[in-house]
């Protein structure tokens, strides 16, 4: 298949890992909002839970914006 660009494997498993570390802490600090809201009953642990659950999509999101970018290849200017 011509015509395609390489995918920099270096590239995406730094992404990767970044993704992944990113994702860990978000997963951590759900766990711990959501025990916190629901066995003590701390109402601001709900908002803690919600914004550490997007920050870890966004995460993903970022993780495949940056292999669709890196699969476009350089744009022909004009």
């Amino acid at each position: 298949m011509s015509g395609q660009t390489p995918i920099y494997v270096a590239v995406q498993r730094r992404r990767l890992m970044i993704m992944i570390a990113i994702d860990a802490v978000c997963v951590l600090v759900a766990l711990v909002a959501i025990i916190g809201a629901l066995s003590f009953h701390v109402a601001w642990m709900l908002g803690l839970f919600a914004l550490a659950v997007l920050a870890g999509f966004g995460a993903q999101v970022w993780l495949v914006l940056g292999l669709i970018q890196s699969n476009a290849g350089p744009k022909s200017g004009g």
